[in-house]
């Protein structure tokens, strides 16, 4: 995994593909001519900040996205979870966007290359930094700490969800799992599902088929639904079976969709978040589930 990583990150070296993504999004305007040749992220910081963005131009802002955002967390773990879309509004969060998305190519690059964490402010395989104040228990990350405890069989994640950022206790979610997003940019609220040919193109990579277990935490996993059709582009029309995990609300059917493609097990479920309104239970029933499945 380790391989395919590095792999990727040659293949996304110096931002060749974002930066011509921007050129045909017609974006690129919003960039320092040189912010692509930075050595540090430091550097792009003082950058970025001295960008302008006026209300009219808040809608091309928010193509600024990297959609070749790899993801947060180990990527040697057996379990990766894939999200809808990063939680937060670009223009309201610059510093967001340029940490969390803009930059993620260019943390791992320095990560795997070097290991060299004075260049980078940001660590993707610790990215609680910016959202220490942020972690109630209808959070996304909580949710995705449940499953990884139940997933592993351990009761770790969920409660060093609680801790401080940088109280590294080695039993995190961001340890033992690998996060990204399916969609391009960010949103607080549920944007529906938009795979880009960029997102398809990276989700298919070797690197995110090396992962034992696959979730798709982004709707309804019906069959006939968009969520099925979506991650069938990735995985070459693969057949889902729908099952239920147990009742939830008005006695309704908490449902999921599982295949196996190769040797990888690929589940779609809806959002894994308190506004899907996901009981605990069900999700460490999703995760057990998932465990007894490798």
């Amino acid at each position: 995994m380790f391989k395919n990583l590095k792999s990727l990150i040659e293949e996304l070296a110096t931002d060749k593909s974002y930066v011509q993504y921007l050129k045909t999004k017609g974006v690129d305007r919003f960039f320092p001519e040189n912010f692509f040749t930075l050595k540090t992220e430091q550097e792009r910081l003082e950058a970025w900040e001295n960008i302008e963005v006026k209300l009219k131009e808040i809608k091309d802002f928010n193509k600024v996205a990297n959609p070749y955002y790899i993801g947060f967390g180990n990527p040697e773990a057996d379990l990766l979870i894939v999200g809808q879309e990063k939680a937060f509004n670009a223009f309201n969060n610059p510093e967001l966007m340029l940490y969390e998305s803009i930059n993620n190519s260019f943390q791992w690059s320095k990560i795997i290359n070097n290991g060299d964490l004075s260049e980078i402010n940001f660590d993707p395989r610790n990215p609680r930094k910016l959202h220490d104040e942020g972690r109630s228990g209808n959070h996304t990350w909580s949710k995705y700490s449940i499953l990884t405890d139940a997933f592993y069989g351990i009761s770790s994640c969920h409660e060093n969800m609680k801790k401080h950022w940088n109280q590294n206790s080695r039993d995190t979610l961001f340890d033992k799992a690998f996060t990204t997003e399916l969609n391009v940019t960010p949103a607080v609220s549920n944007s529906g599902l938009y795979l880009s040919k960029e997102r398809e193109q990276l989700l298919s990579n070797p690197f995110f088929k090396d992962f034992k277990v696959v979730v798709f935490a982004i709707g309804s996993p019906e069959k006939g639904k968009k969520a099925q059709k979506v991650v069938s582009e990735i995985y070459e029309g693969i057949d889902f079976e729908v099952v239920s995990i147990g009742k939830y609300g008005k006695e309704r059917d908490r449902y999921i969709a599982i295949a196996t493609f190769e040797n990888q097990v690929i589940v779609i479920c809806n959002q894994l978040s308190g506004s899907s309104g996901w009981r605990n239970e069900h999700i460490v029933a999703l995760g057990e589930k998932l465990r007894g499945l490798i």
